[in-house]
């Protein structure tokens, strides 16, 4: 029954009724003399406070709207200028009562008028009755004439504070969407930070431990290689630090932007899964641009998280390969190495390196499958670009199907978690 408002909007509405208290007051004083006093002064005061409440209670406002008009009758007063609140008391009902309140706004609009014209006509029809039919047209006239003039202006003032409530409405919805918006936003731009810190991360513990080894296992044999090893070992924990530091400072302050790496950055990348022990070949078709920034960042993190596997759990004595072919519709990567028969892969549902390789290729409605192949793991995955893109995201494009179907052999990725 009650409306939550502000304290600024309750003392408007107090303040406008009082104006209108002594406005209306003063302009009935003069018209209608001391005599009329008394009943205009009741409907007046009625009026006024169904006015200051509008707001907080619209169906006391329309209580008071109905209250005030009957006072106004019962005194046998005329129409009067502070009739003109009534319009204003319909539009609160319907802009800002519930549905019921609405409602009864529309109807009593209508049953309004209706009486208004024949309170107005009264006199006319009593003639008629008594006097001279002949007066009837008169009388009907009257009330027509008034009963529509009040229902129009009624009917206006509820659709305008329909119109208005709409507005309201829809101005919320939209507010709540952008929220919607906002919070999926930062939600997604978390998921980004945090795949970049695990690949980041990863990438460079595995090169870390891999070094930190083949020291300790050449620390008699070649201090040379202990020392080179160790220069590896203290760059690229630079790097990662580096790395996380833009990536916490991300996180810190929204907005924030860093360079991602892409293509032209994998030689840097192979350079330090060589200087670990793992041979990579590479081959890559010379012409590779017009791929966009995200496509060459997935391309880039799906080829880091792959080798940076077989580090971890491959046969380092066999080489590895990466393939990059660019195809009329994207980037085809494939990377595979030697199973290390010792720690052959598990299914392990704690692991987020493949997933999250398989979140990079979908972030750009890619498509992606890892699994072993007889003592091999393979990699592969498909990067759209363009309307390729548009195409998967819909499922209809049927040049790609063979990226729609398992390739032989190749697992999931779900199932290869311990990766």
């Amino acid at each position: 029954m009650l409306r939550p408002i502000s304290q600024t909007q309750r003392v408007v509405d107090v303040v406008i009724a009082v104006v209108c208290a002594l406005l209306f007051g003063l302009l009935s004083f003069r018209a209608g003399g001391l005599v009329e006093i008394p009943g205009s002064t009741a409907a007046i005061i009625l009026l006024c406070a169904a006015l200051a409440v509008r707001r907080w209670s619209p169906v006391l406002a329309l209580i008071g709207a109905w209250v005030g008009a009957v006072a106004q009758m019962a005194a046998l007063d005329s129409p009067n200028l502070y009739d003109a609140m009534i319009p204003a008391l319909v539009y609160a009902a319907s802009a800002c009562g519930t549905r019921a309140v609405r409602w009864a706004a529309f109807t009593s609009s209508l049953a309004g008028a209706g009486i208004a014209g024949v309170y107005v006509a009264r006199y006319r029809f009593m003639d008629a009755m008594t006097d001279s039919i002949g007066a009837l047209p008169d009388a009907v006239n009257a009330f027509a004439i008034v009963a529509a003039l009040t229902a129009v202006t009624l009917l206006l003032a509820w659709t305008l504070g329909l119109l208005v409530r709409t507005a309201q409405r829809s101005r919320r919805n939209r507010q709540e969407a952008d929220e919607a918006g906002e919070q999926v936003a930062a939600e997604q731009e978390r998921t980004r930070i945090a795949r970049d810190m695990h690949d980041v991360v990863a990438h460079s513990l595995a090169v870390v431990i891999a070094q930190s080894d083949g020291a300790r296992l050449l620390r008699k044999t070649d201090p040379e290689a202990v020392e080179e090893a160790l220069e590896t070992i203290g760059s690229t924990a630079r790097a990662a630090l580096a790395d996380v530091r833009v990536l916490l400072q991300q996180l810190r302050y929204e907005g924030t932007t860093s360079v991602q790496p892409g293509l032209a950055d994998l030689e840097v990348l192979l350079a330090q899964f060589r200087g670990s022990g793992l041979e990579v070949a590479v081959v890559r078709d010379p012409d590779l641009g017009g791929l966009g920034t995200a496509v060459q960042l997935a391309a880039f993190r799906i080829v880091q998280e792959s080798l940076t596997n077989a580090l971890r759990h491959g046969d380092l004595t066999r080489q590895a390969s990466v393939l990059l072919t660019r195809t009329p519709h994207g980037l085809e990567v494939e990377v595979v190495n030697a199973v290390d028969p010792a720690r052959p892969p598990r299914p392990s549902p704690g692991g987020h390196g493949l997933i999250g390789m398989r979140e990079r290729a979908g972030a750009v409605q890619g498509d992606l499958r890892a699994g072993p192949e007889g003592d091999r793991f393979r990699v592969r995955a498909f990067l759209p670009v363009g309307a390729a893109a548009g195409a998967m995201a819909a499922g209809r494009d049927a040049s790609l199907g063979d990226w729609s179907a398992e390739p032989p052999g190749t697992a999931p990725i779900r199932t290869a978690g311990a990766r």
